[in-house]
This record gives structure tokens, sequence and C-alpha cells, in this order.
């Protein structure tokens, strides 16, 4: 097996597509071809990933044909699962990555047609969240388990921020679903020995609705206001509380390549990522966010050395030459397929 193909596109927004983009150096370095069918016209974003001068073969938008003969791969993908009739003509192989923790209908509709050879999941708890259903629509179920690599050079470490202020952020899509009703209420509950200092990206009045309006101390900003990088960089920590299970969330690897303390929810992807008391804190209830983002404030030696053991936990487990040996095996079994 020496290329594999692609329906979708890399992109910087979006994380089922960041994802993609950091896999496929990966691939590259073991020695595969990586051909991309877009699902729609590039815009200036996707043309911005100079993805032909990193080597990648980038056929017509929807020319489904052009996988012929080779294995197919696609991140959460809409219009793979609605064109996936055709594009299972054409490919070798169909292997699926579902991002979410929950199926789409059109994802159930095609197991049970047989029409996705192998499921690949980044996590256990999300697969095991699925599988029973999936078994049930059609037994004939084949998954892997992946942990991917991120990429930290995006992301550069912030070992000294400013200590006048305690400074946090917050940062998802613009999904209410996404944000506790406590949330503010953490925020303005946790105590610090000094001012408090907050940034919250990906707000919109739909969620100032349910959570309420951010006091003055909090700057609130629409998704793409501004750059992950400078909530980072203002951020000592990430307080996040959501009321949906994350799978993997980037933020979270994003925060500990930046030296921001994460303060999350105590479930899903979330405890992929975070060694309680080690690399971060994780949260049963709005009392524990408001225990630990106040120890964080008062403790900021001991935030430091948990933000460096993140950083360094995070290389070693979430690295290039670890994700090389995960998808060694990955592409063994699809290759069999």
């Amino acid at each position: 097996m020496d290329r594999i193909c692609v329906i979708g596109y890399p992109s910087r927004l979006g994380g089922a597509d960041t994802e993609l983009d950091h896999q496929i150096p990966v691939w590259q370095s073991l020695g595969l071809q990586v051909h991309l069918i877009p699902t729609g016209e590039l815009d200036a974003n996707l043309r911005a990933m100079r993805m032909e001068e990193r080597g990648c073969v980038i056929h017509e938008p929807r020319r489904w044909q052009a996988c012929r003969g080779m294995p197919v791969i696609s991140y959460c993908n809409g219009e793979f699962l609605a064109n996936l009739e055709a594009i299972r003509e054409a490919a070798r192989s169909t292997t699926f990555v579902n991002c979410m923790t929950w199926l789409f209908d059109a994802e159930k509709e095609a197991h049970r047609r047989g029409l996705i050879d192998l499921f690949l999941y980044q996590t256990d708890h999300a697969r095991l969240r699925v599988q029973d259903e999936l078994v049930a629509i059609n037994p004939r179920f084949r998954w892997l388990k992946v942990r991917p690599y991120f990429r930290l050079d995006d992301f550069p470490f912030h070992a000294d921020r400013p200590e006048d202020r305690f400074r946090f952020g917050r940062i998802s899509r613009e999904d209410p679903a996404k944000f506790h009703a406590a949330q503010l209420w953490v925020y303005e509950t946790m105590v610090a020995p000094v001012l408090k200092s907050g940034i919250i990206l990906g707000i919109n009045d739909e969620i100032r609705n349910k959570i309420g309006r951010e006091p003055e101390w909090i700057q609130g900003f629409p998704a793409g206001g501004l750059t992950a990088q400078a909530l980072y960089a203002h951020a000592a920590c990430i307080i996040q509380m959501s009321e949906t299970e994350e799978n993997l969330p980037r933020v979270g690897f994003e925060a500990m390549a930046s030296g921001s303390l994460l303060i999350v929810d105590d479930r899903g992807g979330w405890r992929e990522q975070v060694r309680h008391r080690e690399t971060g804190f994780l949260c049963r209830d709005q009392r524990e966010f408001v225990y630990y983002a106040s120890r964080a404030a008062f403790e900021p030696a001991e935030r430091r050395r948990m933000a460096h053991a993140a950083r360094e936990w995070l290389e070693t487990h979430w690295g290039f030459e670890q994700a090389k040996r995960e998808w060694s095996r990955a592409f063994e079994l699809i290759a069999g397929l």
C-alpha cells in the first residue's frame, strides 16, 4: 500500500479538518502518497493550506472516481457519508473517522448497508458510546483506535505570563450546548489574590441568553474574533465547563502546548488528556471548578510546574514517533481490507 485518498480537505478551522492536517505528515513519513478529493470548491482558507506544495495530489472537487483502487479515509465528513455508494464503487476500501461521541443518521444507514469497512476512533470512550448501536445495526463492525499526532509548532509555550492579574480563558465553537449554565457563576465565585481577567472566545447572544452576559473583566469574542494563539498567550488557565461530552478536544492539546493549565470536566476526552493534579485539574461539579481555579490562582508555582509537565507529557504521548507507530499498525489493517 503506497497511496491513500482522503475525502475532504485539511483546514486550520474545525476540529476534524485540523486533525486531518496534523496526520498527513505522519502518513507521508510512512511512504504514502496522499490524494485529496475536496467536497466543495477551495476557498481562500483551504488554498492557504498549500497542500500541493506539501506533496499532496489534489483532485477536482467531488470527482469520486479519482479514488479508484485506493483506500479511502474521511474525517467526520457529511459529504463522504452522503456519497458513499459512489465512492465505494471506486475505492479499494473505506474508513470513517467519527470525531463525535454520537452517530450520524447517514453513518447508521451506511453501516446498515455495509458501505464502511473500518471505523477509526481516537478514544475508547467514544467507541464505547456508539459500539452497541453499531453492532445492533450490522454485526460486521470493524474498528481500530489510533492515538493521533498533535503538531506543537503552531502553539508556542508561554513560560512567564504577567502575574498582576489572574488571567484565564475559554474557547469553543459557538454552540450553546458547549457551555454549562453555571460557567459564569464559576468565574464570578472563584477567588484570586489579584484582579481576575478573562477571555471567552466563541460566544454569541444565544449563548449569553443561556449563561448570562459576561462582566466587564471578561472579554467576549465571536468565533474568529481573536486567534487561538492570542487567547493562550493571555490565559494562564483554560477553565472550561460544558454540557457536552467531548471526544478528544483539540483545544486541550493547544492549551497544553501553550502552557495554559487545563481546568476541565472530569469526563470524556478530557480524561485522555489530563492527568489529575499532575498536568491539570479534572472537575466533577461546579464547586470543584471553583476550588481548583482558585487554587491555580493562589499557587502560581504549582500551576507553572503542572503546565510544564503537561507540555512534556504531550510531546511524549502525542508526538510524531508515537503517531508513526500507531498509524503503521492502522495501515497494516487497512491494507488487508
